[in-house]
């Protein structure tokens, strides 16, 4: 009856349309129960796991590793900013020290005013010696010397401070490449750490478009390396050059002024020298003076006993020849040539020999007391003029001089 059943149950009419057999029924089933998409939902699933891994895990590389880059970018870029922080530091040490050393050159050229006026003055008052002592001793060519060294030490002076302001000039252009290097390293570095401390979850991270592009202009590593060279080296250049130059004016200051110390030394030795002379001279003149007075009064003396022997000899002739008249007067042959009146006639022509002799001697002491006079009137003379050449150059010259400044001065101290 079943299979009866089994084989005729479509036969029952429309009753049975549509329906499908149990075969088709259970196969169904198993294909709904094990279709393939359970299969491949789970072959995607572990693709999909092991893809979200991967990328995970390469992510988190890159970004450590862009982490770590951008690290390294910092520390680079820091290395540069210390570099020329440091050099920024030295140059404007050694455009401190140069300045100050400008100033002490300033104040060198100021203070050999001093000495250049002194030596103007010395030799000028030294023009105002009298006409005898206008000589060109040992004091006026050591005078000249000492002008014509003032002058070559202020041209000299004069080199130094134009190179000095050159070179300022140069050491401020290295500071200012520098600077603007280090601002630029300043931000570079500012805007690195910013990169390398930025995370998924932070406030500032969003979507830039565009950002992968390469701007035009951009400088590679060695470009950029070779900026900072170059500054570095515009530094080092100027640095090296400032110094030397430092050497250079430290040398010419402690030269100039051991040059003029020594040559006031040699002109207070020359004048000292010739004071002494002068004084030596003065004193021979004044001595002279003393004997020439004495030589004076002695041949007035003379004059004097001159004058009084011709007085006596002309009273003597007067007598002889009042004698002659008497005797003259004697009558007839009493007027007779005996001995006394030839005795009378000799004495007569001795008197007059002998007042010739006198009154020529009279002349010539007169003469001679003349040239004596006119002597001590040039010896006085001469004494006033040594007087005044000691006073120009012993109280005038000497007290000048002993104004002159000293070597701490002469270098700008």
């Amino acid at each position: 009856m079943s299979s009866k059943i089994n084989e005729d149950y479509f036969s029952f009419g429309d009753k049975n349309f549509g329906l499908t057999t149990l075969e088709n029924w259970d196969r169904h089933n198993k294909q709904v129960l094990k279709g393939d998409i359970i299969g491949i939902t789970d072959t995607n699933t572990s693709i999909t796991k092991n893809c979200i891994v991967k990328v995970n895990q390469t992510s988190c590389n890159n970004f450590s590793d862009s982490t770590d880059q951008l690290k390294h970018r910092a520390r680079h870029i820091n290395y540069w900013k210390s570099e020329l922080e440091r050099a920024t530091q030295d140059i404007d040490a050694e455009i401190n020290v140069l300045e100050a050393l400008r100033q002490q050159l300033k104040n060198a050229m100021d203070v050999l005013n001093i000495p250049e006026y002194i030596t103007s003055e010395c030799l000028q008052i030294r023009h105002n010696r009298m006409q005898s002592d206008m000589v060109y001793d040992e004091p006026q060519h050591e005078l000249f010397n000492e002008s014509v060294l003032i002058e070559n030490v202020r041209r000299l002076q004069s080199d130094m401070l134009r190179e000095i302001e050159n070179q300022m000039k140069i050491n401020v252009a290295a500071k200012n490449a520098l600077e603007r290097d280090w601002s630029n390293k300043y931000l570079a570095f500012k805007y690195e750490s910013h990169n390398a401390d930025l995370e998924t979850k932070s406030v500032n991270v969003k979507d830039s478009a565009g950002a992968t592009r390469l701007s035009e202009g951009q400088s590679n590593v060695e470009s950029w390396e070779r900026h900072s060279i170059t500054a570095l080296d515009q530094f080092k250049t100027a640095i090296d050059q400032s110094k030397e130059l430092r050497q250079k004016v430290d040398a010419v200051l402690i030269n100039s002024a051991r040059d003029l110390r020594s040559q006031d030394i040699a002109v207070n030795k020359a004048l000292s020298t010739r004071i002494a002379r002068m004084e030596q001279v003065k004193k021979e003149l004044e001595n002279q003076l003393r004997l020439t007075l004495a030589k004076i009064v002695e041949t007035e003396n003379i004059l004097q006993t001159l004058n009084e022997e011709m007085l006596k000899v002309s009273q003597r002739i007067q007598v002889a020849q009042t004698r002659l008249n008497v005797k003259n007067c004697r009558p007839s042959v009493e007027n007779c040539r005996e001995g006394s009146l030839i005795g009378l006639i000799e004495e007569v022509k001795d008197l007059n020999d002998s007042m010739s002799l006198l009154q020529r001697r009279s002349l010539e002491t007169e003469k001679l007391r003349g040239e004596l006079i006119h002597e001590r009137s040039k010896i006085e003379n001469e004494i006033a003029v040594k007087m005044k050449s000691l006073h120009i150059d012993n109280e005038r010259c000497l007290f000048l001089r002993s104004h002159f400044q000293s070597a701490e001065k002469l270098c700008g101290y």
